[in-house]
């Protein structure tokens, strides 16, 4: 009788626990962009192969801005700002980086926004998580959370910005992003309630399994070294010890407040990085929202890159009204 009455009274302990993380309110809003500057630059930052064909075959933006405030951790964030032709207020994307490496991907995304009618923001990162300029101890799971937690404010602080500017309408802003972008996008989405839609390529929920499963280069090293060090004894002890920090950073966490049909998803059939399980977790918290697939792996994606961010593009003008290309 007392085991009985000791499972019921645990099982209804998680219901509660379940109802009232359902019913937790939005994170408060973030704070007011500081030590703002916002100075007109060139159209292209990048300089990289993909981005000097795009130029030469299509129309580049009609203004760019450089956006540098102060981030959630007291350090200069910067963005990147581009306008298409016309009045405006425009709808606008705002683009999250990937994990490592240039922000060819992030420019080029935006870019190709800018062309289908949309201002893009990008948003650059500082550190390349687990890569050569990423020095923290190997089981340092809360400096990784807090620096995406830091990424999803400074975003939503960016948000709150650019629906005071008359070049923005601000009941037609979107978040976007590839890989770690997009988790992070799916994240903001989910927090921000000035923003309204989103498409993600192939991202993923549940950033434990990620970690632990994950054939990414940097994050297989990243493994290693937690195990030679001691930070944990194996992948699955890995997952265990980063969940409590990864978890309010999670798209899992936060999907059930996003409307699917304001999102849609693209991954890579054969990924190895975010492997399929991990946006299927992310597909089915989210509502079974429209989900396309291409036949690559994660870094062979580049030949639809640009199929890609035509169906994310043309999933935004469905959700915010507008008219579709020809």
């Amino acid at each position: 009788m007392g085991c009985a009455r000791s499972v019921l009274v645990a099982s209804l302990g998680g219901v509660l626990l379940a109802i009232a993380a359902a019913a937790a309110p939005l994170p408060e809003p973030a704070p007011p962009l500081a030590g703002l500057s916002v100075v007109a630059e060139p159209t292209t930052i990048e300089s990289h192969p993909l981005i000097a064909v795009y130029d030469l075959l299509k129309p580049k933006a009609q203004r760019a801005f450089r956006v540098e405030f102060a981030g959630m951790d007291g350090e200069v964030r910067t963005a990147h700002w581009q306008l298409p032709t016309g009045p405006g207020p425009h709808p606008t994307v705002v683009v999250f980086p990937i994990r490592a490496g240039n922000h060819v991907v992030s420019e080029a995304l935006a870019k190709a926004l800018v062309n289908r009618g949309y201002a893009a923001i990008w948003l650059e990162r500082r550190v390349s998580l687990f890569g050569e300029d990423d020095h923290r101890a190997p089981g340092d799971f809360a400096a990784f959370a807090a620096d995406l937690r830091n990424f999803v404010l400074d975003a939503r602080s960016l948000i709150g910005w650019l629906a005071t500017r008359p070049e923005v309408d601000p009941q037609r802003i979107a978040t976007a992003g590839v890989s770690l972008g997009g988790i992070l996008a799916a994240t903001t989405l989910a927090q921000e309630p000035r923003a309204s839609a989103g498409f993600f390529v192939m991202a993923g929920g549940g950033l434990p399994e990620i970690l632990r499963d994950s054939q990414d280069g940097d994050v297989v090293r990243f493994r290693e070294q937690g195990i030679e060090a001691h930070a944990f004894r194996d992948a699955e002890d890995l997952a265990r010890l980063a969940r409590p920090f990864t978890d309010p950073v999670d798209p899992l966490s936060w999907a059930e407040r996003i409307e699917p049909d304001r999102v849609l998803l693209i991954s890579a059939r054969f990924d190895q990085v975010i492997a399929a399980d991990r946006t299927r977790a992310l597909w089915l918290a989210l509502g079974r929202p429209r989900w396309l697939t291409v036949p690559t792996g994660h870094y062979q994606l580049v030949p639809y890159f640009w199929w890609a961010v035509g169906r994310g593009a043309d999933h935004l003008d469905r959700v915010f009204g507008r008219a579709l290309p020809d």
